[in-house]
């Protein structure tokens, strides 16, 4: 599969290869609870929607190379629309569902969208005017069917509206059946495209731009990342390489395929190593469905895996004692087998029944809430902390961190299976080159590495050098063994006023490890000492000031409390002892309100923006810094005010 010339090559390649056996798998909640409710579609019926839309794009006059965007949730049709898309020829663009209806029209115009598919009715609504100020956008697609042939509000010219059922029977399939067989049975339904689209297919080289992906704009405004066919093919087969992915394997899919990682590493190499996707139903429900769809590999960002070992932790605090003294003996034996399998002495008969036991009796039990069957789970699109990778293997379930950037499609290193070291995000990607610059700052080189900015060749000459290295942005190295480490990102240090630089994800994430944080802004550029905004985790502290007996009538009154204030100024001073004391939190404050995407204060992807959130709350940090000098390093952090 790896010769495929482009994306929808290897789709129509893998649809005739594989036939009935399934792909996508969906939950229709109103049909089925329970494990009972999922559907799939095989690879065969996939390929029948795929080539009628792709058809259907091009018999609207969609010309090669013309943009499509895609603002939905997660569901099969997102990447049914992706993949006719990429067989026609076109460019799409992923927009994140919950971009503001500003951002969304932003995204159609900068990128000259002629066609946009939506998911529901109501997400239509929402972008509805936006999508009227735009006179190239001559198409829209709802996924969902009720509303075939509504007319658009605010312009009644157009854009064209249709369903995407609508599209899908717009071409006949009988007229287009392979009627091929293979080892799986008869394939009735792997069809071929129409003969527009096979002449685009055929024409498509793995330099041509398969898709714009506009970042998230942590630090400034969204650029366009434009992605060959060859970029992304050739991540995929590197990453099949690397992981070891079968055509076994299937993932749950949760994070927004608007995002580089959960699009290229959770679908596109899925579908090269033809394995199986499950979407989740929402995010919220990640951990019931993880049970019923019973994945072997899951993608998260590392706010997903700290929820997780926060509400494991949460879920012993509160059991009998001698669950928790058990759930300890169990941790103490997977130390144990660590330390001797790191010592490469004999594994004595007494720990190997021990781990037996421990497995048995704890570990075993976490697995079968996953689901029973993950091989392993990998976190990406911002830094872990190791500690949250500690605790997953010491518990039995395996988490690989890994490292990339969209501009490089995005995978670029990944711990492995069988070689995985916490604190670092693992080994180069086969084909893929890690330079480490005097200044420290990491540089890739590889047939992964994007083709530039759209529209923007100067932002392009700045990160691409005429050797053809991508400038990160980060800063690390990589150990004897090639394991690299990423250890700061160049424009988000800290400077205090006396000169010391702090990474402030290091001490962002030392924090986070503590159940009652749900979220914190690191603030010290050119100040005297280091101040944090922290955004309480409402569930958790709700059951601590149960436990304590403690009563409540409002989220203000809870941050308010005397004994929340003695909580968090132990939480703060716990981190502070496994930091250096320019690195030491010496005042901060409680958030009535979490960050929001609504108010720009995270991005899609959930990383906060520091400017942002620096701005929006002058007022409070100016409290914080309003009695200088600072208090002592090695005293009690203050809560202010």
């Amino acid at each position: 599969m790896t010769t495929a010339r482009s994306l929808g090559e290897l789709f129509f390649a893998q649809a005739a290869r594989l036939g009935e056996k399934p792909f996508l798998h969906a939950k229709n909640a109103k049909e089925a609870k329970g494990a009972g409710g999922w559907k799939a579609r095989s690879f065969a019926r996939c390929a029948a929607e795929v080539a009628a839309v792709a058809d259907a794009l091009v018999a609207r006059g969609l010309a090669p190379g013309a943009r499509v965007a895609i603002l939905s949730e997660n569901r099969p049709e997102w990447f049914l629309a992706d993949l006719a898309c990429l067989s026609a020829g076109l460019v799409d663009v992923p927009i994140y569902p919950t971009n503001p209806e500003g951002e969304v029209e932003a995204l159609l115009r900068r990128s000259g969208s002629e066609a946009l598919f939506v998911s529901t009715q109501s997400q239509w609504q929402r972008i509805a005017s936006a999508c009227a100020r735009l006179p190239k956008l001559r198409h829209v697609f709802l996924f969902d069917d009720a509303h075939d042939g509504a007319a658009p509000p605010a312009r009644a010219a157009g854009p064209e509206l249709a369903s995407w059922s609508s599209l899908v029977a717009s071409v006949a399939p009988p007229s287009r059946t392979s009627g091929r067989t293979n080892g799986r049975g008869h394939v009735a339904d792997a069809v071929a495209p129409g003969d527009a689209v096979r002449a685009r297919l055929a024409a498509l080289t793995p330099a041509d731009v398969a898709t714009i992906l506009y970042t998230s704009g942590t630090t400034g405004d969204p650029k366009g990342v434009m992605l060959t066919h060859g970029n992304l093919l050739s991540n995929c087969a590197a990453m099949i390489r690397h992981m070891g992915v079968t055509e076994a394997d299937r993932t749950l899919s949760f994070l927004p395929l608007s995002h580089s990682f959960e699009r290229t590493a959770g679908h596109f190499a899925l579908l090269m190593a033809g394995g199986e996707i499950a979407y989740a139903t929402s995010p919220e429900k990640v951990a019931t469905e993880v049970r019923e769809i019973k994945p072997t590999l899951v993608l998260g960002v590392p706010r997903f895996y700290e929820k997780v070992r926060a509400r494991i932790l949460g879920t012993l605090e509160r059991a009998p004692k001698y669950r928790r003294a058990l759930f300890e003996f169990a941790l103490r034996v997977s130390d144990e087998w660590s330390a001797a399998k790191e010592a490469g002495g004999p594994l004595h008969l007494r720990l190997r029944v021990r781990r037996e036991l421990a497995d048995r009796l704890v570990f075993s039990l976490l697995r079968r809430r996953m689901g029973g069957r993950v091989r392993f789970f990998v976190s990406g699109g911002a830094p872990l902390d190791p500690e949250i990778v500690r605790f997953f293997m010491r518990v039995g379930l395996p988490l690989l961190e890994g490292y990339g950037l969209t501009e490089a499609s995005p995978v670029v290193t990944c711990n492995q299976p069988d070689a995985a070291r916490a604190g670092s995000v693992g080994r180069v990607l086969p084909g893929v080159e890690v330079r480490v610059a005097d200044d420290g700052e990491l540089l890739v080189k590889g047939p992964n590495v994007m083709l530039g900015y759209f529209e923007q060749p100067e932002a392009t000459a700045a990160v691409l050098d005429a050797d053809g290295c991508f400038h990160t942005g980060d800063v690390g190295h990589v150990d004897a063994d090639g394991f690299v480490f990423v250890t700061d990102r160049k424009k988000d240090l800290i400077i205090g006023s006396g000169g010391k630089n702090v990474s402030p994800a290091r001490v962002e994430g030392l924090l986070k490890r503590h159940r009652l944080i749900g979220d914190v802004c690191l603030v010290g550029d050119r100040h005297p000492y280091l101040v944090a905004l922290i955004v309480p985790d409402e569930g958790a502290l709700k059951n601590c000031l149960q436990e304590q007996g403690l009563e409540w009538t409002s989220r203000a009154e809870m941050v308010d409390h005397e004994r929340v204030r003695v909580l968090f100024r132990e939480a703060v001073a716990r981190a502070n002892e496994e930091l250096a004391p320019p690195e030491r939190v010496r005042r901060f404050a409680l958030l009535l309100d979490p960050f929001s995407q609504e108010n720009r204060e995270l991005t899609p992807t959930l990383k906060v923006r520091r400017k942002v959130v620096e701005t929006r709350y002058r007022s409070l940090i100016g409290a914080l810094y309003a009695d200088a000098p600072a208090p002592a390093a090695e005293g009690v952090p203050i809560c202010v005010p």
